[in-house]
């Protein structure tokens, strides 16, 4: 290798490396952004909670301060009645005692004048007995006797009324009054107390929600900041590793299969044939190459890999995978049949994009309905099941009341004949009534039972045809998301096959490479978790190399690094348990937490070294996502690329108006040249026409050289511009597919195993052997941020497949987290039973 090839090979590496370099160190900037993010929205999220809690918290504190004080208003008129009160029996009760003093002395009175009255009479009855004077000492006996008595009863009842007035406490009933009024007054400060400190926790929670939320934003430009500058620094890499590198990129599956993926473009010559001199031999520029060939390095000895080290690999034909280019023609790489290949190729990559990607969607619509029938087949079976209890209870009740009815009968014949014989025993009789009473109950009882026994059995044969309905609607939903899998699994291949053609229309090398047909530099087997390389070596032609008088093969730069794992399945289908099962005892007197549980399926190899992460995500948020910043990250690709469209389209009407404007010019030249030519003899002015015929072809020849170079721009443009609507709709045709919870805040897979373990529920089988796993919702679970699951909120669950096996084999595994975007939510309850 020359001196101006190594030099160039060095500064192709250093440029590569330090760019590599560089979207590493963003990378690292854009997780720890990330992090702060997350941490940040943690924080929001817990003073959301706090600020709503307060508030809760305030309305309650207002109603018992509202009430406090009409308490205390109460309170007050209270003690003022009780001191008036007190104030009205006090003088009362002195009124009281001075007029029965004054009712006693009448009344002593009266019975002396009744004493004399009684003497008068009993002379007058001794003198004039039956004469008009007895009569009416008699009448007015008799009314002073009555007076007397009246006047004794008068003078009881002041007497007694006087001992009642007496008995009121109403010096108690203030005290008692006064005492409340101060208890009611220090309720009322308490109240008012706790009602001025929540008004200021409710403050100073929003103060705190204010700030975390300035603080959210900053991490969420401060991301999309780190966002923007990986990108650029990936766009800026791939620029350079396609014009320096020959666009050399690994493919790793998302879901390893045992293979992996190279490709490349093909090596371009800097000049074509056809520029060659006519007397000048073609030094094999139209198939430049004679074998391209591949290999892997490790990461860690990628800086000593040479040129002369791939030379001697090649001694094992397992060590290198060789690709021969096709033979091509001049013919053969017309653009624009190589760019009409690659358009009609693009289309139907973009079709079969479109085809996944709505066969994705119709998977996602399969799912939701197999969820929802399996739900109703729940409902359905438990009523089945309700409706077999009611049906049993009803032919249990039935046999029980025919069984007691002969007894019944027995009872009330025997009690009936045996009151017949005695009737004048009332107990028989009562005793013969109710045994006749409770015959006819027990009749009547049965009769309605063996009514009720028909709408039983009604009842029950809806529950179970609505049962049949459900198992036949849930065993179809069950086919259609089966159809549906397959359908986008085939779609998937449809998809690669296509994109596999694009590939090889845009004249790329493309290679799929098992990883048992390719051992790495030190002869050994690709070692799952290994960080490896792959490079390129160019073995040009004898032709090539001696037409352009150098003998090196060319070596290129190591690709990105790369390794490949397995990736554990994630897990799909969560199931809420809204009730434990019935063979499970919760305690009576214990809060009912809803739901109770949720549960998943778990694939049948998978499990046995996988641990199955259960963490509840906050919903209803309306934070910053990554689903939000994926579509950040789309909409700066698709404004770039629409920038870029129409600075081509500005080219290109600039370049034809520059065309239209040299063909006009000729059009100009060549009619003035034919004005020139008629106004001349051609004999007599032979020499002048020959000399205007030189001047005439050599500025055409100007002009027509300008014109091929303008259609030569014109064809750039063109075919860049062609190139940018196949990448723009290739974007459309990958655009991210809509997300059902949209309102929750940021996390991922990297996020969900950085989740400490207290904030996460293990997940474990709900049987020995069973595949169906199962997590308990219990008082100390948690979200994923730590903090207690609470009443009333809305929660996603979501499972993160973990590798739980040989520490020795663990960076041979990648985990896997649920579709926690597309997850059905559930609402946390607690419901206290006392």
């Amino acid at each position: 290798m020359n001196s101006y090839s190594e030099n160039l090979h060095s500064s192709v590496l250093a440029s590569l490396e330090s760019q590599e370099s560089n979207k590493k160190k963003l990378d690292s900037q854009l997780n720890s952004s990330m992090f702060t993010l997350y941490y940040a929205e943690g924080a929001e999220i817990v003073t959301n909670d706090k600020s709503v809690t307060a508030a809760k918290k305030y309305n309650q504190s207002q109603k018992v301060k509202k009430q406090a004080t009409e308490s205390k208003n109460i309170s007050t008129n209270i003690v003022l009645s009780a001191g008036q009160q007190n104030s009205y029996t006090a003088q009362s009760v002195t009124n009281v005692a001075v007029s029965a003093s004054n009712i006693q002395i009448a009344a002593n009175a009266i019975v002396r004048l009744a004493s004399d009255m009684g003497s008068i009479f009993s002379i007058v009855n001794a003198a004039d007995y039956g004469t008009q004077i007895y009569q009416q000492s008699f009448e007015a006996y008799t009314l002073m006797n009555t007076t007397a008595y009246l006047a004794e009863v008068a003078s009881q009842h002041a007497m007694e009324t006087s001992a009642s007035i007496a008995e009121v406490a109403s010096s108690t009933v203030e005290d008692k009054a006064k005492a409340t009024d101060a208890s009611v007054d220090n309720l009322l400060k308490v109240a008012t107390a706790d009602f001025t400190a929540t008004a200021a926790v409710v403050a100073a929670e929003n103060d705190a929600k204010a700030a975390a939320s300035v603080v959210t934003k900053n991490a969420q430009g401060a991301i999309e900041s780190n966002k923007v500058e990986l990108e650029a620094a990936k766009v800026a890499y791939n620029l350079n590793n396609k014009s320096l590198n020959y666009n050399l990129k690994v493919h790793v599956p998302e879901v390893f299969d045992g293979s992996y993926n190279v490709s490349f473009d093909f090596y371009k010559p800097p000049f074509k044939s056809n520029e060659k001199g006519q007397n000048t031999s073609a030094p094999g520029l139209d198939n430049p190459v004679k074998s391209y060939n591949l290999f892997l390095v490790k990461d860690s000895k990628k800086s000593t890999f040479s040129a002369l080290t791939a030379e001697e690999a090649m001694d094992n034909s397992l060590q290198y995978v060789q690709i021969i280019p096709a033979l091509t023609s001049l013919s053969d790489t017309d653009p624009a049949k190589a760019l009409t290949a690659a358009v009609d190729n693009s289309n139907s990559y973009f079709a079969a994009l479109n085809t996944s990607k709505l066969s994705k969607e119709k998977v996602l619509q399969a799912k939701d309905q197999l969820r929802d029938a399996n739900a109703a087949l729940q409902t359905a079976t438990k009523e089945k099941q309700d409706a077999d209890q009611i049906v049993l209870d009803g032919k249990d009740e039935i046999a029980k009341l025919t069984k007691e009815l002969p007894q019944a009968k027995e009872k009330a014949a025997h009690t009936a004949e045996a009151s017949k014989k005695d009737p004048k025993n009332n107990d028989l009789s009562k005793a013969a009534a109710q045994a006749a009473k409770s015959l006819s109950t027990l009749e009547q009882t049965l009769e309605n039972a063996k009514l009720n026994e028909t709408k039983v059995f009604d009842a029950a044969k809806v529950a179970a045809d609505s049962l049949k309905i459900a198992t036949a609607n849930a065993a179809n939903a069950k086919t259609d998301l089966a159809n549906a899998e397959s359908q986008a699994e085939n779609d998937q291949k449809e998809v690669e096959t296509a994109g596999q053609l694009v590939a090889s229309s845009k004249k790329e090398g493309f290679k799929n490479i098992q990883t048992i047909d390719l051992v790495d530099s030190d002869n050994e087997m690709l070692a799952l978790g290994e960080k490896y390389v792959i490079f390129l070596l160019t073995i040009f032609t004898d032709d090539y190399k001696k037409g352009i008088n150098t003998y090196d093969d060319f070596l290129s730069a190591p690709s990105e690094t790369f390794s490949l794992k397995n990736t554990l399945k994630a897990v799909t289908d969560i199931a809420i348990e809204k009730e434990p099962a019935k063979n499970i005892h919760i305690h009576p007197d214990l809060p009912v937490l809803s739901p109770y549980a949720i549960t998943f399926t778990v694939d049948e190899t998978d499990h046995k070294h996988t641990e199955y992460r259960c963490m509840y995500l906050s919903y209803n948020e309306d934070l910053f996502t990554s689903n939000e910043l994926d579509y950040f990250e789309e909409s700066i690709e698709v404004s770039v690329i629409k920038k870029e469209i129409q600075y081509s389209k500005n080219d290109i009407d600039q370049y034809n108006g520059d065309l239209g404007a040299v063909k006009g010019k000729i059009t100009q030249l060549n009619d003035e040249f034919s004005k020139k030519i008629k106004s001349l003899d051609p004999v007599k002015d032979k020499d002048l026409i020959k000399a205007l015929n030189q001047e005439h072809n050599q500025i055409l020849n100007n002009y027509t050289q300008i014109q091929t170079e303008i259609n030569s721009k014109l064809l750039i443009v063109t075919t860049k511009l062609d190139q940018l609507y196949l990448s723009f709709e290739k974007m459309v045709a990958k655009k991210l597919p809509k997300i059902k919870n949209k309102k929750g805040f940021f996390f991922n897979l990297k996020l969900a195993e950085n989740v400490s373990s207290g904030n996460y529920t293990t997940a474990v089988p709900v049987s020995k052997n069973s595949l169906t796993y199962e997590a308990v919702i219990d008082p100390t679970t948690t979200d994923n941020f730590g903090n207690a699951l609470i009443d009333g909120k809305t929660y996603i669950p979501v499972v993160l497949s973990v590798y739980s096996g040989n520490e020795t084999t663990e960076n041979q595994y990648n985990n896997n987290l649920s579709d926690w975007e597309n997850e059905e939510t559930f609402h946390f309850s607690i419901t206290n039973n006392q």
